[in-house]
């Protein structure tokens, strides 16, 4: 007797969360950013190392004192396997700083900012543009750290919808102004490790830009993306 075909249906997949605003009907996920070998991503488990705690950018030079320039920008992006759908408040954990390379004390001003995309192609703005607190650092002596960890939020007011693919793309950016005096020279940085271990080791040596503490070691590294998610009922 010839045996019969057996065939095998996957199971459904099945979608849990981390949290729930259940006012809003919403579920959340949560990400951690991480670097690796120049590489930025983001993974749902804290418990996984990151090949660099901080990410830097190159060194700025700050020639008017009344501007705030750009010190780094970079992107994390989450990509969808499933369809999914998007509403509610985002929240963004950023840990930054600035390293004054100038060769005196100076003071500054340094803030964060985050803008969130849905990339699917092309970039389509959710919500507004989100910036830090403003932070000083009066009397910041050459080779040492103003560091600072902020949570922003971005609300997508309306449903955003991914389909299998897309991208959930998270823009930060860190700024610094000099206020007391012209042509000084700062580097900036995040914070990315899902640990959170301490930024402690690191210094600069002979301006190369891979050799910077960022964070101060007292204060934490771990980059985190909450994410609402609408929950289909």
């Amino acid at each position: 007797m010839p045996l019969k075909s057996v065939y095998r249906k996957d199971p459904p997949f099945v979608v849990s969360y981390d949290y729930f605003d259940y006012s809003n009907g919403t579920g959340y996920d949560i990400y951690y950013g991480f670097s690796n070998a120049g590489t930025e991503g983001t993974i749902t488990q804290s418990g996984f190392y990151s090949g660099m705690i901080h990410k830097n950018g190159v060194e700025v030079t700050l020639t008017d004192q009344n501007t705030y320039y750009e010190l780094l920008d970079f992107d994390w992006d989450i990509i969808f396997n499933i369809p999914r759908s998007i509403k509610g408040d985002i929240l963004i954990q950023i840990p930054f700083g600035v390293l004054n390379n100038t060769g005196s004390t100076k003071d500054f001003n340094i803030k964060a900012e985050c803008l969130v995309y849905h990339y699917n192609g092309g970039e389509t703005q959710i919500g507004s543009t989100a910036t830090s607190e403003e932070l000083t650092a009066v009397n910041l002596d050459n080779g040492l750290i103003r560091s600072h960890i902020t949570t922003l939020k971005i609300n997508a007011a309306s449903v955003v919808n991914f389909a299998k693919g897309d991208i959930l793309r998270f823009t930060i950016k860190v700024y610094a102004k000099c206020t007391d005096a012209a042509s000084s020279r700062v580097y900036g940085g995040v914070g990315c490790d899902p640990q959170n271990r301490t930024d402690a080791t690191i210094q600069l040596v002979s301006n190369d830009s891979q050799e910077i503490q960022i964070i101060n070691t007292d204060e934490p590294t771990q980059m985190v993306f909450h994410v609402p998610f609408r929950i289909q009922t």
